[in-house]
Order: C-alpha cells, then sequence, then structure tokens
C-alpha cells in the first residue's frame, strides 16, 4: 500500500508593500472566502493570469499562447519556452542559452526538429547552463565540442546514458554527376 503524499511546504516568499487600504481588503476577502490571505493572493493571480493570454498570427492561422503553454514541472524547459516568446522580451543571456540548447539539441530534445524535450537530461545539465555555455565560448576554437563532452560527463555522473556526441552529419545528396550540385542543376535545365 503505497504512503500518502506529504504536503510540500511553500518554497517561494514574496514580500510586498501594501498601503492600509490594500492591507484591509485584503484581509477582508481572506476572512469573507475563509482562506489564508496566501491562498487569496495566489488565487488572483491566476484568475489574471487566466485572462493573459499571447496572441500571434503568421499570416493564416493565430497562435494563443497562455502561462499554462510555456509551465513545466522542470525549470530549465520552462526558462526555454519562456525565452522563445518575443512578446515576454527575452533577456541576452536567455537568448544565448536558447541558442546553446539548439546547437547541442541532442542534450536537450529528443529529435533534431526540437519538438519534444528530454527532461531527465534538462533537470541534471540546468543547473551548469551557464557553466557549460562559457566552456563552449572558451574553447569553441580548440575544441568545439568541449562543452558537449562536458555535458556527456555529466549525464554519466548522474547514472544516465548521454547521446551520441558530436552528432554524425549526413553527407549532402548525391546528384548524378557524383555530387556536383552545380553541375546537377545545369543538367536539368530545360534549354
Amino acid at each position: 500500500m503505497g504512503r500518502p503524499a506529504s504536503k510540500n511546504p511553500k518554497s517561494e516568499a514574496l514580500t510586498i508593500r501594501l498601503d492600509p487600504k490594500t492591507r484591509f481588503i485584503l484581509d477582508y476577502m481572506a476572512r469573507f472566502k475563509g482562506q489564508t490571505i496566501t491562498t487569496v493572493v495566489e488565487r488572483a493571480i491566476l484568475a489574471a493570469a487566466a485572462n493573459t493570454v499571447i496572441t500571434r498570427s503568421d499570416g493564416y492561422e493565430d497562435y494563443h499562447t497562455t502561462w499554462q503553454d510555456l509551465w513545466d514541472v522542470s525549470e530549465g524547459v520552462r526558462a526555454l519556452e519562456v525565452s522563445k516568446v518575443p512578446e515576454l522580451i527575452p533577456t541576452f543571456e536567455e537568448e544565448r542559452r536558447l541558442s546553446f540548447v539548439r546547437n547541442h539539441w541532442p542534450f536537450f530534445f529528443a529529435t533534431e526538429k526540437k519538438q519534444t524535450y528530454l527532461n531527465h537530461y534538462i533537470d541534471v545539465l540546468w543547473p551548469r547552463i551557464d557553466e557549460f555555455i562559457q566552456l563552449h565560448e572558451d574553447m569553441k576554437h580548440k575544441d568545439y565540442y568541449a562543452a558537449g563532452h562536458a555535458m556527456a560527463d555529466a549525464l554519466k555522473n548522474a547514472k544516465l546514458q548521454p547521446p551520441k556526441w558530436p552528432v554524425e552529419q549526413q553527407p549532402p545528396p548525391k546528384g548524378k554527376s557524383g555530387g556536383n550540385f552545380s553541375r546537377d542543376l545545369d543538367d536539368d535545365i530545360p534549354f
């Protein structure tokens, strides 16, 4: 028989300054609803967030994004999702991390299409992401794959099988003339 789930304590604290009128209103709401002040604030935030929708259009279709679309239990996944939304004004550091992750995709995504995250890898690597980025910046002229090898070692230390790194690139498709692309194009032009 499974153990009952224990109640996890709140892990984040928020300190805000309220004028006496706002503090009174908050106390009033808490008493009226039979809730704690924290619960009143949390539910007010959820209600406000439910009405906050980012709408984008690609010219053909409208896309709507809410906080639920960006939320994930993994801090790294959340950070990456937020950094992809221009309306949330990502910082340079967020864009830098996203670029690094995309370039080192086998450590973060299931496929090269970069649609499905590998949360188990991200949970191990994300706390050290800035360290891996700095290693890449420092070593890319000597060993372009150094950061990838360091990430593979971190995954091995966590008893995870790392992805194959570096990813083997597929050779360009060969045309009729054995790979000379410009000659192949000339051969196909009907004059």
